[in-house]
C-alpha cells in the first residue's frame, strides 16, 4: 500500500479557485479503481493551509490517478493558487 501527503500553500484571494479545482477531483479520486482513501484537510494554526492524505493500492493506480483530467488541471493552475511550493511526500506500507 502506498500513502501520500501533499502539503498545499495557497494564496488569500485564491482558496476559492482552489477548492474549486479540488473538491472535484476528490469526488472522483475515491471511485478509481486502487483507491482506498482521499481526504483534504485545513490547518487549524494556518489558513489556507491544506493537507490532502491519500492511500492506494498500488503504483499502477497512482499513475492512473496522475493521468485524470481533473488532477492535471489542478496541477496546471497551482503557479496561480500557491504561495509556496506544494511539499508531497510518499510512504509505503506492506500488509
Amino acid at each position: 500500500m502506498l500513502y501520500i501527503e501533499a502539503k498545499f500553500f495557497i494564496k488569500d484571494d485564491q482558496r476559492e479557485f482552489f477548492l474549486n479545482d479540488i473538491l472535484p477531483l476528490m469526488e472522483t479520486a475515491r471511485q478509481e479503481e486502487g483507491c482506498l482513501d482521499y481526504h483534504l484537510y485545513e490547518s487549524f494554526e494556518e489558513p489556507n493551509q491544506f493537507v490532502m492524505t491519500e492511500k492506494w493500492a498500488n503504483q499502477e493506480a497512482i499513475d492512473n490517478h496522475n493521468k485524470q483530467p481533473l488532477l492535471l488541471n489542478l496541477f496546471g493552475h497551482m503557479k496561480e493558487y500557491a504561495k509556496k511550493p506544494t511539499v508531497v511526500n510518499v510512504f509505503s506500507k506492506e500488509e
